[in-house]
């Protein structure tokens, strides 16, 4: 339902709204590491795999961007080495996001 609302909301801008809570749930049987549940929901931004997706705002409009919105700016795409990282699933998504966004610099993973 929260899904469908945003869809309706933002028109023609994708916005990908997702329950980040849940993904402790199914993290280990896809991607084969556990993923410990997270305390608040900046935990979870906190995990993703590139800081230029690091982004995320409350229903307050608060902004949360703790590596800032720079790699945003200038469209690089650099890797978030965190506990969870996987260097196959940061080539995968980088690898989509330049079909939509071939102007993007994505640097390798290491």
């Amino acid at each position: 339902a929260v899904i469908r609302r945003a869809r309706a909301l933002f028109g023609d801008i994708e916005i990908e709204v997702r329950n980040q809570a849940r993904v402790h749930i199914w993290y280990q049987e896809k991607f084969g590491t556990p993923y410990p549940p997270l305390g608040k929901a900046t935990d979870g931004i906190d995990r993703f795999l590139m800081p230029c997706a690091m982004v995320g705002l409350n229903a307050a409009r608060d902004l949360y961007a703790p590596r800032g919105i720079g790699d945003i700016a200038n469209l690089t795409v650099r890797p978030n080495h965190m506990p969870n990282f996987h260097p196959e699933r940061y080539g995968e998504k980088a690898s989509r996001w330049r079909e939509v966004w071939p102007e993007i610099t994505i640097l390798p993973p290491i």
